[in-house]
């Protein structure tokens, strides 16, 4: 099975966009079987967060365009909007670092073995 991670991220190499002013996310597919993973592709969306409130409408025009989407990787990401994606399904990263590391540990620690992204399947 394949996992898909969106990144939020302006140059595509470090994880420094917060969820609510990202632009674009970076999607990346895991391959669970081979260990690997490949650049799908960037997708631009509507930014969630105007000033300090989000609209309800432009938070939905971003899970349309994250729809087949497991995981969002991101620098920083408030509360609300993180109930709100983990509640449709997908788990969040709060990790402002370099992409390929975090991606590689992904891989390392196996997460594609946890139900939906959270529960854990194995001890």
């Amino acid at each position: 099975m394949a996992y898909r991670i969106a990144i939020a991220s302006t140059d595509g190499i470090v994880v420094n966009q917060h969820f609510g002013h990202a632009e674009r996310f970076h999607i990346i597919e895991i391959d669970d079987e081979k260990k690997t993973y490949d650049y799908i592709g960037t997708r631009e969306s509507e930014r969630v967060c105007q000033g300090h409130y989000h609209h309800d409408s432009s938070f939905d025009k971003v899970i349309n365009v994250l729809s087949d989407v497991h995981a969002v990787l991101v620098a920083k990401i408030g509360q609300g909007a993180s109930q709100q994606l983990e509640s449709r399904g997908l788990t969040v990263y709060e990790a402002p670092f370099p992409i390929e590391p975090l991606i590689e540990k992904i891989i390392k620690e196996k997460l594609w073995e946890v139900d939906k992204w959270r529960y854990p399947t194995k001890n």
